[in-house]
């Protein structure tokens, strides 16, 4: 059976706060960093313990030097150790492989699938506690464009954090790799219930079903 919603939370949160309770509110443009990758024994953290889930074998000098991106093997970790098997979770080097998974299962309309995507602002898509929300990464990129990466069907750079707790005009997620750490952000949203956040080019959510 999938993960529940505590389970997931649990699991963010067990990460979040072995790398130090990393916080960064973007509305306010404040953070605090606990630890970050380039101590020695939290690269070696994310060779052991997240790419042996999510692949890859980078050396400490790439994940020290920003030159290997461990955001999507973190998340795969966390989703592996809240209870989801690789059937359930397609656990990856790049997000896109399990984003292109859900959106593909909502429009199957797979009701075996843990999750579905849904575009950013699209009704019914409203984040919350357990679902997961992604955004685009890359040169050149606007908020326009960003929109199309929900059509895209092959690889491409983006982003997913795990939603934790949400309140009437702000949710809090954590992502891996963010600002070098397990970092819980605060986001704000609309009153529609969508992100309003403009600094990253958000376009998707995965609700978990």
């Amino acid at each position: 059976m999938p993960a529940s919603k505590k389970q997931l939370v649990d699991s963010a949160t067990a990460e979040w706060v072995f790398w130090g309770k990393s916080v960064w509110n973007v509305a306010k443009k404040t953070a605090t960093i606990g630890h970050k990758d380039d101590e020695e024994s939290f690269a070696q953290y994310v060779v052991d313990n997240y790419c042996s889930v999510g692949g890859g074998n980078p050396s400490l000098f790439d994940i020290q030097n920003d030159e290997y991106a461990w955001s999507a093997v973190g998340m795969s970790a966390i989703m592996k150790n809240a209870g989801f098997t690789v059937a359930e979770f397609p656990f990856s080097q790049s997000h896109s492989t399990y984003i292109r998974a859900f959106i593909k299962a909502r429009l199957n309309e797979d009701q075996s699938a843990a999750y579905w995507g849904y575009r950013l602002g699209e009704p019914g898509g409203e984040p919350d506690v357990g679902d997961l929300v992604g955004y685009a990464r890359g040169e050149g990129l606007t908020h326009e464009k960003a929109q199309k990466y929900f059509d895209k069907k092959t690889s491409y750079k983006s982003h997913i954090d795990i939603v934790v707790a949400r309140r009437a005009t702000e949710i809090d997620v954590i992502g891996a790799n963010v600002l070098d750490s397990v970092t819980k952000k605060t986001l704000t949203i609309s009153t529609a219930g969508h992100i309003s956040d403009t600094q990253h080019f958000w376009f998707v959510t995965l609700k978990k079903r």
